[in-house]
């Protein structure tokens, strides 16, 4: 059985959706004191657990999807933006200290905390290699960073307000999602080669691209600004198509011949065939934002 796990932001809580039925099975509760706001942005796996990084409440929540409860929470620092996990280490972007923080998950204590770029937004990790990216918006760069190696950072100017980026299956290329915000130019989808860092294209796609999600051969990207899905094909640097998805597509997922998409204006997650674009929507919580397909 297959669940999506979606951060509902403004409602504090998570929504366990069971992908063969297309329905929610149930929302898991980060606010149990009903006082401050908690606020999950960000979400990666742990074993058989999941963790979510928290924006208002500055920490991360460990929750036990078995029993479908937080388990237990720790403070990081100052707007939680994203989270992976490594070697029993979470990795946690902090958007207001800019830096990446170091949580060590055995021992649940802080081990290290390491600068990155200005208001760093996503994180994602290539596991054959222990290498970071994070995106940095505020100051238009990638950092990546080796796990094995904290010394070793490296700095690559992107374009304007990088929002996410992730490595390519084949562990070749990162793609960063341009998304102009702000502007009244179209974003774009950035390819650069891991052999020197360089640009090599850059594809543009609609108005204010936020998520993607890519497979072997394409990339699937939210432009949250005019209610679109691209799919790119990343070999020949081309956008296929455009699916008119409504709303502000936010987080985004595939699972086989299907994208997911949270609707961050409607409150709703929207289940789409990439080939037939046929729909169907079930509502779930307040501003749906980071999601994960897992297996727990």
């Amino acid at each position: 059985m297959s669940y999506i796990y979606v951060c509902n932001t403004s409602s504090d809580c998570i929504s366990k959706v069971n992908v063969e039925e297309f329905r929610e099975e149930s929302k898991i509760t980060l606010n149990t004191g009903l006082s401050d706001r908690i606020g999950p942005h960000g979400i990666c796996e742990y074993h058989d657990k999941i963790i979510t990084a928290n924006s208002y409440s500055n920490n991360i929540s460990v929750i036990d999807t078995k029993q479908g409860r937080e388990e237990s929470k720790h403070f990081i620092g100052m707007h939680c933006n994203d989270v992976i996990v490594y070697d029993n280490n979470a990795y946690i972007i902090c958007g207001e200290s800019n830096n990446v923080v170091v949580f060590d998950l055995i021992k649940n204590k802080i081990s290290e905390e390491i600068p990155c770029g200005n208001l760093p937004h996503s994180i994602a990790i290539n596991r054959e290699t222990g290498i970071l990216v994070v995106s940095n918006m505020e100051n238009d760069s990638i950092t990546l960073i080796d796990c094995h190696n904290k010394d070793e950072t490296k700095s690559i100017k992107v374009g304007s307000y990088p929002t996410k980026a992730i490595f390519t299956v084949d562990n070749k290329y990162i793609l960063v999602c341009e998304s102009n915000i702000g502007s009244d130019y179209r974003g774009s989808i950035g390819i650069i080669s891991m052999k020197n860092f360089k640009m090599i294209y850059r594809i543009p796609v609609g108005n204010c691209p936020v998520d993607m999600v890519c497979d072997e051969r394409y990339c699937f990207v939210s432009n949250f600004g005019e209610g679109f899905i691209s799919v790119l094909d990343i070999n020949y640097y081309e956008v296929m198509k455009k699916i008119n998805i409504g709303g502000m597509p936010r987080g985004i997922i595939k699972y086989n011949q299907f994208v997911f998409v949270g609707d961050n204006y409607n409150n709703l997650l929207i289940k789409v065939n990439i080939f037939s674009e046929d729909k169907k929507i079930i509502p779930i919580g307040g501003e749906p934002t980071g999601m994960i397909l897992s297996n727990y």
